[in-house]
């Protein structure tokens, strides 16, 4: 009986063993790979896409992707995918670069439990300095990606990048979220590519261009062009049958002295911001000393015929036909390319990197020789949780604070000893002093209490870029929410658009990312996002959705006159219209209204558009320095005029501070700043609507007061 038993029970333990070992084979059968990056390349300060795929040849399960960053302030996101047996699955989730230098992404599948069933940790990323350029390529072939010229003296994350955007020869994996896009300055394609994008991913990368990125198309093969709709009318030309051509000296001589994108009227939203005013480097045109090449001269080339339709040729062939044409699309521009530069001579071609980066509109100051150490730069978000965070927290002035320590100290000490010397009980000090102890912890926590204690608030401001398309429009928003809360609590914010990511407030590059501890939910359309908010303090986080729907504000130009239309529920109160680089103020415009502008007949008082800035800078520096500060005084730190300094924060670019030798002043996300638009001649309109937005509030919570605003803005390109 007792040999029986033993079998018996050894058998059972084997069972158990076996059991075991087939469901940890199970979950070995589980393939998860992390691609973070632009080709494991992120620029400070901006989002990048990371992008997750699983294969689970093992039982179904239900999963959860988790991302986190040691950078990210306390951010986890999760999204939650569902992984029956046999089946792959490609998820792209964003996430933000809040610091510079080091940043490592850690990625794990979880189960409902809770359990790790996979996990890619410590996964370097290469950052780029947030003035740097960054290209996204395209090509067709792997030895066709570009390149940039390497200036010498510079550190790695000064040097101009390229990064592919699709792992493999496929592209699946481009980006189909503009929001996944903009911290790139400039994107190469070659038309053979344009055919395999899908439908989603070429409504990101159009939402991209319109919103001010420089796209470069090489046509490969007419037929490429005209066997791809969205293609064929994006191009500026006509593109028509392939010849055989010589550029002779004429690309040569373009890229020593010829019109170049970014510069005059080739600018566009998305330029890098200009170097700090301290940088040390070399001075002079490095295109100027490039020496020519006899044979890349007299080579020749497969050209396709351009037909100018819109834009400028920048260079033409010596029988005048056009070869690299721009054209502004939206606050982008678009650079279409009549021969592919992934073939020979421009292959061997020792100048072709500064031609790419001629073509990308690579500012001049990056590609010098010298270096420069960029320190500081406050994040713009600072000024923005000025005007929303809540005024019933109240800061205690240090001179008050002084002078309740010294009453303290002045109790517990001689006051104390002089009074129990006149009572000659001088033991009582074992009772007294502990009761003055706890009586000015009450009083301090009294003082705490009638200065920060209040009603929960939730209040927001909406940045919103309207792209007119077709008869609606797609909007573009950035929303900065900011709760205050009474207790320990945990609130709920979410948005259900296509397109939204939420993060915390950025500080800055050296601030880094604040707020407390935050768990965001992507979604397939939006997200859910737990803040958890210490008693008696604000946080501030921000959500960028894309969006469509009809448009808030419509604005066309019948000759010199500007039709404006609100169609809104909403009056319109601070309207600024920036033309020619001089700023116009016009009058509100009523709920439902039109009004017209005549800029040739206008007498109207104008300012150069420089002095919005300049007028806002002492408001901006006062405010986001107060912020940072524990205890109170008597200057501001808020901001009442929430129209008037979200126009000023779109001009943000004219904060810079020449006099501050390397030094940042602000950083701003890419797309916020206007200033190259109004630079290269658009029309700028500005419109404040108060209480009121354009999507549902952010908060899935009940607050006792509430507040809200909407800025939109309008860009009209000039015509040319």
């Amino acid at each position: 009986m007792l040999h029986r038993t033993t079998i018996s029970g050894f058998g059972r333990l084997l069972a158990l063993f076996l059991a075991v070992m087939a469901g940890l084979g199970a979950q070995a059968k589980i393939q998860f790979d992390v691609f973070p990056g632009y080709d494991s390349v992120v620029r400070s300060g901006a989002w990048f896409p990371v992008q997750v795929e699983v294969f689970n040849d093992g039982p179904g399960f239900d999963g959860v992707i988790e991302i986190t960053q040691g950078q990210m302030g306390g951010v986890r996101q999760r999204f939650a995918v569902e992984l029956p047996s046999n089946t792959r699955k490609r998820i792209l989730l964003n996430c933000f670069s809040s610091s510079q230098g080091f940043l490592a992404v850690d990625a794990r599948l979880l189960d409902k439990d809770g359990k790790v069933r996979a996990e890619s940790t410590g996964l370097r990323l290469t950052q780029v300095v947030w003035e740097n350029f960054l290209l996204g390529a395209l090509p067709q072939t792997f030895g066709g990606m570009p390149t940039f010229p390497e200036t010498t003296g510079r550190q790695s994350e000064q040097q101009p990048r390229v990064s592919r955007l699709a792992l493999g020869q496929g592209v699946e994996t481009f980006p189909d979220t503009p929001i996944a896009l903009e911290a790139l300055n400039a994107v190469y394609m070659n038309s053979a590519k344009a055919a395999e994008l899908k439908e989603p991913q070429v409504e990101a990368l159009l939402a991209w261009l319109h919103g001010g990125g420089h796209l470069i198309v090489a046509v490969d093969q007419p037929s490429d062009v005209t066997a791809t709709a969205w293609l064929r009318n994006l191009l500026p030309v006509e593109v028509k049958g392939v010849e055989t051509r010589g550029f002779g000296g004429e690309l040569e001589t373009w890229l020593r002295s010829g019109l170049r994108p970014g510069s005059g009227d080739l600018q566009f939203g998305l330029q890098p911001p200009p170097a700090p005013a301290g940088a040390k480097t070399e001075q002079g045109d490095p295109f100027q000393e490039l020496g020519s090449v006899k044979e890349f001269a007299a080579a020749t080339v497969p050209v396709a015929g351009f037909r100018l339709l819109n834009g400028v040729a920048l260079v033409s062939t010596p029988d005048g036909s056009p070869v690299v044409v721009s054209a502004s699309r939206g606050r982008g521009l678009l650079t279409a390319l009549a021969f592919s530069p992934e073939r020979e001579p421009f292959k061997s071609w020792k100048n072709k990197s500064w031609m790419w980066a001629q073509l990308a509109g690579v500012p001049k100051a990056l590609l010098v020789k010298g270096d420069f150490n960029p320190w500081g730069g406050r994040g713009i978000d600072a000024v923005f949780g000025a005007m929303i965070e809540t005024r019933q927290v109240q800061k205690l002035p240090v001179g008050v604070l002084l002078l309740l320590l010294l009453v303290y100290l002045a109790v517990i000490g001689p006051i104390d000893q002089w009074w129990l010397k006149k009572i000659r009980r001088p033991m009582l000090t074992w009772i007294t002093f502990p009761s003055y102890v706890v009586l000015f912890s009450l009083l301090i926590y009294y003082i705490g209490f009638r200065l920060r204690a209040g009603n929960s608030e939730w209040n927001e401001f909406h940045v919103v870029d309207v792209f007119p398309r077709g008869g609606d429009a797609v909007l573009r928003g950035r929303t900065y929410g900011s709760v205050y809360s009474p207790a320990n609590n945990v609130y709920r914010v979410g948005i259900d658009q296509a397109s939204a990511h939420f993060r915390n407030e950025f500080q800055g590059l050296m601030g880094g990312v604040g707020g407390g501890r935050t768990l965001v939910r992507d979604k397939t359309k939006g997200f859910e996002a737990d803040l958890e908010v210490p008693v008696w303090t604000s946080m501030l986080g921000v959500a960028d959705w894309v969006d469509s729907g009809s448009p808030p504000i419509q604005a066309k130009f019948e000759g010199q006159t500007l039709a404006l239309a609100n169609r809104r529920q909403v009056a319109f109160t601070n309207i600024v219209v920036i033309r020619n680089r001089r700023v116009y103020p016009l009058p509100p415009l009523a709920a439902g209204a039109t009004t017209r502008f005549d800029f040739g007949a206008s007498t109207a008082e104008s300012t150069p558009y420089q002095d919005i800035p300049r007028d806002w800078a002492p408001t901006f520096q006062n405010v986001v320095n107060r912020r940072g500060e524990v205890f109170g005084g008597n200057t501001e730190e808020h901001i009442d005029a929430w129209g008037g300094a979200a126009v000023a924060a779109s001009l943000v670019r004219g904060f810079a501070d020449p006099n501050n030798a390397g030094g940042r002043g602000f950083i701003w996300p890419p797309g916020l700043d206007l200033t190259p638009l109004v630079e290269r001649g658009d029309t700028v309109i500005l419109a404040y609507l108060p209480g009121d937005s354009l999507v549902p509030d952010l908060n899935r919570f009940a607050a006792l007061r509430r507040s809200k605003g909407t800025l939109l803005r309008l860009v009209l390109p000039a015509t040319r």
